[in-house]
């Protein structure tokens, strides 16, 4: 009974120190410790516009106004300049410490005090002189911009309203350009249609921007070496014309003569330093290919930036430099000497990364990759590359702990990769590497543990030769892979899950699987207004085997054809993704998907293998669905190892998302999924799994959902919560909307980067 006492009276205790301390904070001032006739900054209280009418560039010009107004205040929600959370720690820490540097206060004030956000801090003034020069530049030339400070009710705090007076836009009268060289002026007119100075059009100081940018470019694209864009210059006239202004281009008077004429390239020289050169230079047939100017060539900015990332992708140089210089001194002469200058990096790269996972079927584990890469061992600038890696797994779900059904899982595997940047043909052939190249070889093996339900060892290797044809299109033609898996122990549970489903059973038989693939993949989403990204992958399986087969006699469809004394699989597999990306507006994003995949299993197999087929569900597919979940067709099971039995040989997919932003680097989606998987031929033990046209429509599973976005530059982290609308098996109730329970229907996915 003393020991009860003593932890009631203790609890009581905490209880009231809890109390005291919220009663504490709530009584602190945030005002307490500002200088006397300072103002607290609350944050921005309104932003008026006031205009006369549209005009072309009005929101471009108020957007970028804007943002002189941005200024977060004291415990910002989400770097929002208007909104604060409700509990200010970090001012009542700073009020309450700010003079007392002793022991525990003086942590405290470390830890959490933040210094206050005044008005003078922010000062307004010189934010509407910024946003009033950005509207001017816009052709806003009567504008004007003014702040009002609105003192709060206990007169120590204030917030900013700003309000912008547009009035009407000045616009483009004539555009002359001023006499240039007569090459120049070729030039000129040849590429008017490309002039960002257009009469009519709204003042704009970013065309005026643009035009100088893009003489410069273009007079540098053709041999003129020393020319820079503040040689040019544009005169803006307005007193001609009440809202017009008059433009005139033309170059700085008294440029040198060596500046208004083209340079050509001379003699190049290469000089590649580190370490021993003697053994780590690169071979000549490695650089070479990658300069993209010749002896003779009109002088080109585009073809030195293409030489330096072309080089600079052989990722064996720790700095490389492009240098120019005239034959001579007096200017007599119209050639440039070339000098290529490398440092090599160093030879060796260790890495060590370690993650967490967590999937959906409840498993959650460590895991580890190291890695070790030698770079430029045959002067090839190849990367030889050894990785070993491990995880463990283990089932958090407690009911199945309880029932004795869990699947804790380990994971051991070693690869060792070789890939050289250029295409390792025959000797003879040589390829022009204007675009990416690379020559790719691995090898690995992997000992994979399903604790309760088997244990398997996997085995291959595969070439693969990738390349593009052009700034968008790319191919990988993997000429020859080989997989062997192999089950090394199974469990009475699993013998039973496979006796009970023959079909799947054959899908984890011990295997070859000799293929060879293509995949092309067509991307413009960094030149066009609504980008596409396609992707197709063909595979064959078992074909040059089947072919020697042939060629000793046998048909070319027999079954029970084997390798080194074990069955290999046949079957042809195919697959389209192709993604389209609408801009409504620069920041209201309509993205689209449509997938399809078929694998056709012939000769030695009725079964593809298990790694080959489809399944939908998971965060980037059906997202209303948990991972392997739904499918083939109308069939569901359920249990522990219900995951197996949802694959399929055919499927179907179509996802359109819209993002669109809420403040600052958060981005919402709404999103709605639909599709599924089915197989080609009947199967006995999974009823409604064959596609039937008939029921396709009843088939299709369809989800809906929103998620959230926070972009931090380098990485997108993403948020999704997925609803079922339509579930493609019976679930008891009837209608299209067959969902038994809404909540516990949602499902719910974090993850890395975009879906599509």
């Amino acid at each position: 009974m003393h020991t009860q006492d003593h932890l009631m009276k203790k609890k009581i205790g905490d209880y009231l120190s809890i109390i005291a301390l919220t009663m504490w904070m709530v009584a602190c001032s945030t005002v307490s410790s500002l200088p006397e006739g300072e103002l607290l900054y609350t944050g921005t209280q309104y932003i008026h516009i006031e205009d006369e009418g549209d005009a072309p560039l009005r929101d471009k010009a108020i957007g970028e106004a804007k943002v002189a107004f941005v200024s977060p205040p004291n415990g910002a929600l989400l770097g929002s300049s208007r909104y604060r959370i409700p509990l200010p720690l970090g001012l009542w820490a700073y009020n309450a410490f700010v003079d007392d540097s002793t022991g525990i206060r003086r942590w405290l004030f470390k830890t959490f005090a933040t210094t206050p956000i005044l008005i003078s801090t922010v000062n307004p003034e010189l934010r509407t002189g910024v946003a009033a020069n950005t509207l001017r530049n816009y052709g806003y030339f009567d504008s004007s911009v003014s702040y009002h400070v609105d003192t709060l009710a206990d007169r120590r705090k204030a917030s900013i309203g700003y309000t912008l007076r547009l009035g009407q836009p000045w616009y483009n009268g004539r555009v002359t350009y001023l006499p240039f060289t007569q090459r120049m002026d070729s030039l000129i007119r040849h590429t008017q249609a490309d002039c960002q100075l257009r009469e009519g059009e709204q003042f704009s100081y970013m065309h005026i921007v643009g035009e100088r940018n893009r003489l410069f470019t273009l007079f540098r694209e053709h041999g003129y070496y020393f020319f820079r864009s503040d040689m040019l210059s544009v005169e803006a006239d307005t007193t001609q014309q009440r809202e017009r202004v008059e433009l005139r281009v033309g170059l700085q008077p008294t440029l040198p003569a060596y500046v208004l004429k083209p340079w050509y390239i001379g003699q190049t020289h290469i000089y590649i330093e580190g370490g021993d050169t003697s053994r780590r230079a690169i071979r000549p047939q490695v650089v070479e290919p990658r300069i993209a100017f010749k002896r003779g060539d009109l002088y080109s900015s585009a073809a030195q930036n293409e030489t330096q990332r072309d080089l600079n992708r052989l990722g064996v140089f720790n700095a490389l430099s492009i240098n120019y210089v005239p034959r001579d001194s007096v200017n007599l002469t119209d050639t440039l000497d070339v000098y290529i200058n490398a440092l090599m990096e160093k030879p060796y790269e260790v890495s060590l990364e370690a993650n967490l996972t967590a999937k959906s079927n409840d498993q959650l584990g460590p895991g580890v990759v190291a890695s070790l890469a030698r770079k430029n061992l045959m002067r090839l600038a190849e990367t030889l590359q050894l990785r070993l890696k491990g995880s463990y797994e283990w089932q958090t779900n407690r009911m199945l702990r309880r029932e004795g059904t869990v699947m804790n899982s380990f994971e051991l595997g070693a690869d060792v990769s070789l890939s050289v940047p250029q295409l390792l043909f025959p000797r003879g052939y040589t390829y022009p590497y204007r675009w990416p190249v690379s020559t790719h070889a691995r090898l690995y093996v992997n000992w994979l543990n399903r604790g309760g339900f088997f244990r398997m060892l996997a085995f291959g290797g595969n070439l693969t030769y990738a390349f593009s044809t052009s700034e968008v299109l790319s191919h990988s033609v993997t000429p020859f892979r080989l997989v062997f898996n192999t089950l090394e122990h199974t469990t009475h549970r699993f013998d039973s899950v496979m006796t009970a489903n023959p079909a799947i059973g054959l899908s984890f038989r011990d295997q070859f699987v000799p293929a060879l693939s293509y995949t092309m993949t067509f991307d413009n989403t960094q030149t066009s207004r609504h980008p596409s990204r396609v992707t197709a992958t063909v595979t064959a399986a078992g074909t040059l085997t089947s072919a020697l087969y042939a060629a000793a006699g046998y048909r070319f469809d027999r079954p029970d054809k084997t390798l080194l004394g074990t069955p290999f699989a046949q079957f042809v597999k195919g697959s389209v993704e192709a993604c389209r990306y609408y801009y409504l507006t620069p920041h209201h994003l309509i993205a689209t998907r449509l997938m399809t995949g078929i694998v056709y299993t012939y000769g030695n197999s009725r079964v593809a293998p298990f790694s080959e087929q489809f399944y939908v569900g998971g965060a980037n597919d059906l997202r209303a669905f948990p991972l392997r979940a739904i499918g083939p067709g109308s069939y569901h099971s359920k249990g522990r190892y219900a995951y197996i039995d949802h694959t399929g040989d055919l499927k179907l997919e179509a996802n359109v998302e819209w993002r669109f932003p809420i403040m600052r680097q958060l981005h919402g989606a709404l999103f709605v999924d639909a599709g599924n998987v089915w197989l080609l031929r009947n199967d006995a033990t999974r009823q409604g799994a064959q596609i039937s046209w008939k029921n396709l429509g009843r088939d299709i599973a369809l989800g809906t959902g929103i998620g959230l976005r926070y972009n931090l530059k380098v990485l997108v982290l993403r948020g999704d919560v997925g609803i079922p609308i339509h579930i493609p098996y019976d679930t008891g109730i009837h209608g299209y909307y067959n969902v038994p329970h809404f909540a516990k229907g949602l499902c719910w996915h974090f993850a890395v980067g975009y879906p599509f």
